[in-house]
């Protein structure tokens, strides 16, 4: 697979402009999305397996992004996780992940290479046991680069790579220019006062004059993987409302759980995972969590295809579980009719559906009771619940839909 095919499947996604601006923003969005965007996902596992309920016979497929929540289902032992996405750099990523917990035998190895994702001892890891676990097309994405291979990330620091460790760089130059040291906040390691702290220090480099012009783009937001449409869901269609609405969710995000908790609160302010032995990491590179992950990692299928497309090809009434993650923001209401139609039409009784919201409401709700969506119920009180616990703590709504049995 190429970038070439990563930007139809993208453009495809988006589905059909509004407008000519709107048109020419989402061509724009597709180019910078055929990279490396997400180095780890920003949807929280745990608040995942919470919702999903995973029982031994259960049939998963997720959107893949950058692959923790997809390996960190196999920590609840479902029958098989399918991880499909749009962009092929993200499962060769994936794939990455897959390949390490197959060949290499010591959590302290794959620490190396997916904690502190630095280190001259990545590069022998990667060479000597790593790579010749890899698929074709993975393989030849991390030996290829421009003026190196890209597995040489994981030497210099893989975590300020990709679209987003862009963006989380330019942020920390940002706040020190304003004075702000973000790492103060992690010291707190108090969700109320990191929230309080986010409150005075923050959120007034947001009302400064050059910020809110920036951030009232929609440009800018395309490192954050933010597409026009969402944009749009983001502000309520009001782009001067925009740095106000990121000034909260930084603040959502900071008081979501203490520092030693939330690996989120870590990458976005450091650009990485808490030094040392700690909790706040992903599931899946949790090390008690390390052999049982190895043992079903032959679960895992990864596929680069649109998700709607993946479904049309599978058994009616033979899935049990869909994560959507936040892709329904992006869409258009036909491709929206068209996804839910293949979710109920591959579902059994008593499935489950969980994604998120840039805004509060699902992007379906007016015509929640027609077509593909007939039949479904919001879980709200299970929904409401989990929003508050997500550690992610960047979206305005967390969704978990069941189809009655």
């Amino acid at each position: 697979m190429t970038d070439h095919s990563s930007v139809m499947l993208i453009a495809d996604a988006l589905g059909g402009a509004d407008s000519a601006a709107h048109a020419r923003s989402d061509r724009r969005f597709t180019q910078s999305f055929a990279r490396l965007v997400y180095t780890q996902i920003w949807e929280d596992p745990v608040v995942d397996l919470a919702a999903l309920a995973l029982a031994p016979q259960h049939r998963v497929v997720t959107i893949c992004s950058a692959g923790c929540n997809a390996l960190s289902y196999l920590t609840a032992d479902p029958a098989s996780v399918t991880a499909v996405d749009l962009n092929f750099a993200h499962l060769a990523l994936a794939d990455l992940k897959r390949a390490a917990l197959t060949a290499l035998s010591e959590h302290s190895d794959l620490a190396s290479m997916f904690v502190a994702a630095a280190g001259e001892r990545n590069r022998a890891l990667y060479r000597e046991q790593v790579a010749s676990a890899l698929m074709p097309g993975p393989r030849a994405y991390w030996d290829g680069g421009r003026r190196r291979p890209r597995a040489d990330a994981f030497v210099s620091g893989f975590y300020r790579t990709g679209l987003l460790g862009a963006a989380v760089g330019l942020c920390q130059v940002f706040a020190r220019l304003h004075g702000v040291r973000l790492r103060d906040a992690l010291e707190l390691d108090d969700a109320c006062a990191q929230r309080r702290w986010a409150e005075k220090h923050i959120r007034p480099i947001f009302k400064g004059r050059v910020m809110s012009a920036l951030f009232s783009l929609r440009h800018p937001l395309f490192l954050l993987g933010i597409p026009p449409r969402q944009f749009h869901l983001l502000c309520d269609g009001d782009p001067k409302r925009m740095p106000e609405v990121l000034a909260g969710r930084v603040e959502q995000l900071a008081g979501a759980a203490k520092s030693s908790e939330n690996y989120f609160l870590w990458q976005a302010f450091t650009g990485g995972y808490a030094p040392g032995p700690s909790p706040a990491l992903p599931p899946y590179l949790q090390p008690q969590n390390f052999d049982a992950v190895r043992a079903r990692i032959g679960r895992l299928r990864l596929v680069h295809d649109s998700l709607t497309a993946v479904l049309a090809r599978t058994e009616a009434q033979s899935l049990d579980r869909f994560v959507l993650l936040d892709a329904q923001d992006w869409m258009d209401r036909p491709t929206l009719a068209a996804l839910w139609a293949q979710i109920t039409r591959t579902a059994r009784p008593s499935a489950r559906v969980v994604f998120r919201t840039a805004g509060s409401a699902p992007p379906f709700l007016e015509y929640a009771d027609t077509g593909g969506w007939s039949g479904w119920r919001r879980l709200d009180a299970l929904s409401a619940e989990l929003h508050g616990q997500d550690r992610s703590g960047i979206y305005g709504g967390f969704h978990v839909y069941e189809l009655p049995a």
